[in-house]
């Protein structure tokens, strides 16, 4: 394993992680809507999850320097505005949102050196961004017609 294959692997386990739990907040905040009772566990959730995403950030700024680094800070925070942009209630902001993700997949797939990991690499990210996705929006939907409805 080389030292770049073991800085993407372990900047997208903390990456992820801390995504899903930013995803899980605005799920429970979402659902709570105004009337929160669990306030120190949103802000736990809401530390953890920063920490997380943030280390994914920080982790190839210090083990691989400034030019490589930018594609994982510029993955991230696409990845990030999609999260975001799945709570919108407008489609045409979550589309925009989904091309702009995809916009930067095809961005890193176009500039990064050709070589087979590099490749594996952002499809996982972009497989697992997409599903982290549509995840947080089903259960959006979910969430908002027990509301409605229950």
């Amino acid at each position: 394993m080389t030292w770049l294959s073991l800085v993407t692997t372990v900047t997208l386990v903390t990456g992820f992680a801390g995504m899903a739990v930013l995803h899980l907040l605005g799920l429970s905040l979402r659902a709570q809507d105004g009337r929160t009772t669990k306030q120190s566990w949103n802000r736990r959730m809401l530390g953890a999850g920063i920490c997380a995403a943030g280390a994914a950030i920080v982790i190839p700024f210090l083990a691989l320097g400034l030019p490589k680094a930018l594609f994982f800070g510029f993955a991230w925070l696409a990845l990030g505005i999609l999260g975001a942009g799945m709570f919108a209630s407008r489609v045409p902001t979550r589309l925009l949102t989904m091309l702009l993700f995809l916009t930067a997949a095809l961005f890193a797939i176009v500039t990064l050196p050709r070589s087979r990991g590099t490749l594996d690499a952002v499809c996982v990210f972009v497989v697992f961004g997409l599903v982290l996705a549509k995840v947080t929006r089903v259960a959006i939907r979910k969430a908002d017609a027990q509301r409605q409805f229950g």
